[in-house]
């Protein structure tokens, strides 16, 4: 490890190139890449995506995002910003959140497994001062990437586990005084689904509560996807969903369209087919019960 550091931390540019041949070794051990490629391939199959090729680069693209974990750990702060996606000139989508953030209404936005996550927050430096993220699982293990991203970006980045007890209490909060939260949009890791919402042109388990909390807050949701285009990273905004002027279910089936449509586009660049599968399962044991 304390020769990946020098090279990433001497030479970035060249590290952005070695790491993932080194995260695919250490990738090739690991006990669930069976599991993994299986998964991942059904799920390809069923959408009516399937091939050797995308399903080649949807495998690399789990060692890929191991390689920027590692950037992201040695990397200096002024590297690490090298990373920050395009985003377009005059983009409608991205100039409503400005407006709406500048007036003081809430954000709830959707990152995705388009690209690293890291990606998405770092596009937020100068739009947001304060940002909750909330991870699938306990954050403990990767505080230190967050807060390289934080000193980086310069925003406020507290990180919160959707399996902490008071993590509805959290997220309420910081909306509710008009700040920001961030997440995953295009997953769900629940043990039980409120909500089974159409994706990819089957029922999913999907999310319900967090906008639930969201309207509560009188809160915008934003899907955002990082998105390899034309050589290197951009940001993709999606349209600002208001969770005061429909129905959740209404909601979180825009939000599963938005992801839907990229990943039909872009099946290569989505590393979310595994859990996508698991989700199309889970709602079929659902709708059986």
């Amino acid at each position: 490890m304390h020769s990946i550091q020098l090279l990433v931390h001497h030479l970035p540019h060249l590290s952005r190139h070695v790491l993932p041949y080194i995260a695919a070794l250490k990738f090739r051990s690991y006990a669930d890449q069976s599991g993994y490629k299986h998964d991942t391939e059904q799920a390809l199959r069923v959408a009516g995506l399937g091939s050797s090729r995308v399903l080649r680069r949807v495998v690399s693209l789990r060692s890929r995002f191991m390689a920027e974990q590692m950037f992201i750990t040695y990397a200096k702060p002024v590297d690490l910003l090298e990373m920050t996606p395009n985003i377009i000139d005059g983009d409608r989508n991205y100039l409503a959140v400005r407006q709406q953030i500048a007036i003081g209404r809430p954000i709830l936005f959707g990152c995705s497994y388009f690209g690293c996550m890291f990606y998405a927050l770092l596009a937020m430096k100068g739009l947001v001062k304060d940002l909750l993220v909330v991870t699938a699982s306990d954050p403990a293990p990767g505080l230190h990437l967050f807060e390289k991203i934080a000193i980086a970006s310069g925003i406020r980045i507290a990180v919160v586990g959707a399996n902490d007890h008071v993590v509805a209490l959290k997220i309420l909060r910081q909306l509710r005084r008009g700040a920001s939260v961030a997440t995953m949009l295009d997953c769900f890791y629940g043990n039980h689904s409120d909500s089974c919402i159409n994706f990819l042109g089957r029922p999913a388990t999907s999310l319900g509560t967090l906008y639930r909390l969201g309207q509560s807050a009188n809160a915008f949701v934003v899907p955002t996807a990082s998105i390899y285009r034309d050589g290197r990273q951009e940001l993709d905004v999606g349209e600002m969903v208001d969770l005061q002027t429909q129905s959740i279910d209404a909601a979180s089936q825009r939000i599963n369209d938005y992801f839907s449509n990229l990943a039909r586009v872009y099946p290569d660049q989505w590393m979310g087919w595994q859990n996508l599968w698991m989700r199309w399962n889970k709602a079929n044991l659902s709708e059986a019960v």
